[in-house]
């Protein structure tokens, strides 16, 4: 009996990662602006800000993340940020990247290109004074298609009204002799 009851419990617990993310002191609002997708987080030691561009992000074409971190006392913070993105029904990440800081730039920045469209959250570590892990989710839309198709199309469809208004202004015209 009461090891089938323990078993029970221990079926009925969500996975860890699946509730990792409710905790609003660790979460990352990601709000739409004209830049793209931009981001703030802050504790009592440092702030995060930075964004996820372009916008809308697109399945099969490259993002770019961003991300500034101050601290609000003490020196700037000069090592290294993890970002990782993950589908946000699957667990472990599927792209992760450290990044250090290049001499002479404020922030960090990573490119990643997302296969799929849906829902991915956005994690992003480093270790200060401790070990930190914000995340938040963002939304990756299907990828339409490929650029140079609106240009074919574009061009196409620029060259045939051309070559009909030619054709209205200087198109030959009949004549009444019979």
């Amino acid at each position: 009996m009461f090891l089938s009851a323990y078993l029970a419990i221990l079926s009925s617990q969500f996975p860890v990662d699946a509730r990792a993310g409710e905790n609003k002191l660790t979460q990352l609002e990601l709000k739409v602006n004209p830049n793209g997708l931009a981001f703030e987080w802050a504790d009592t030691e440092e702030s995060l800000r930075g964004q996820v561009t372009p916008q809308p992000v697109r399945a099969g074409r490259s993002l770019t993340i961003s991300a500034v971190l101050q601290p609000f006392t003490g020196p700037d913070f000069d090592g290294p940020l993890t970002f990782s993105v993950r589908p946000l029904t699957e667990l472990g990440s599927t792209w992760t990247q450290t990044v250090s800081r290049k001499k002479g730039e404020r922030g960090w920045a990573a490119e990643v290109t997302l296969p799929d469209p849906g829902d991915y959250r956005l994690e992003i570590s480093w270790s200060s004074t401790h070990h930190k892990v914000v995340r938040g989710v963002f939304p990756v839309s299907p990828g339409g298609l490929p650029g140079w198709v609106t240009w074919v199309v574009g061009g196409a469809a620029i060259l045939i009204g051309l070559g009909i208004g030619l054709w209205i202004l200087f198109g030959r015209k009949e004549s009444d002799s019979q």
